[in-house]
């Protein structure tokens, strides 16, 4: 199943008839093998399908899918999903009207919440906004897909050769397939 799913990820081009439910499930199933389901349905909402593939591989490149990834080595606290720094976050939600860089916000069920209090805490959470998986998937669609006059990924070219090609992307993910199976049996 792993080398099947890493073929199907690595060659990740939905059917030319759009998404199916055939093709989700495919897509769901092979992601939860690489380790990154807990936002695939967000991605999907968020990127235009012929975009899904490059999402998901810089996604995976940036943080292996963890929400809460942060790099601080140059000083930027690179934060999330898509590791977002600062000025870039505050341009994308200046220009689209999100919240701005370490703005707390409330989500339930990972998603914004805004409406009456609740009695029980079930499905909520309070965070800055750049760890929210909802709000740094989109700002990154925003980013690639409507900031530019055309789709562009040069904002993540510092992974780009993790990213840049299937070949690269493949070793990269079985290297540490290979090394998260290693470390998951101590």
């Amino acid at each position: 199943m792993i080398a099947e799913c890493l073929l199907f990820l690595v060659a990740l081009v939905p059917p030319e008839n759009g998404l199916t439910e055939e093709w989700y499930e495919e897509y769901k199933e092979c992601n939860k093998v690489v380790l990154i389901e807990d936002n695939l349905e967000l991605l999907i909402e968020h990127f235009d399908y012929v975009n899904l593939d490059t999402a998901y591989k810089i996604m995976w490149c940036e943080s292996r899918g963890q929400e809460n990834a942060l790099r601080t080595a140059e000083g930027n606290d690179d934060s999330g999903l898509f590791q977002f720094i600062k000025p870039t976050w505050n341009w994308v939600a200046k220009k689209h009207d999100l919240p701005r860089w370490n703005e707390w916000v409330i989500l339930r069920h990972g998603r914004p919440y805004e409406g009456p209090t609740s009695k029980t805490s079930y499905g909520f959470e309070f965070k800055q906004v750049q760890f929210s998986s909802y709000y740094n998937i989109l700002a990154a669609s925003l980013l690639a897909q409507d900031t530019y006059s055309s789709v562009r990924w040069t904002d993540w070219n510092s992974s780009k050769w993790c990213w840049g090609t299937d070949k690269s992307f493949k070793e990269n993910v079985r290297r540490d397939f290979i090394w998260w199976q290693k470390s998951s049996r101590r």
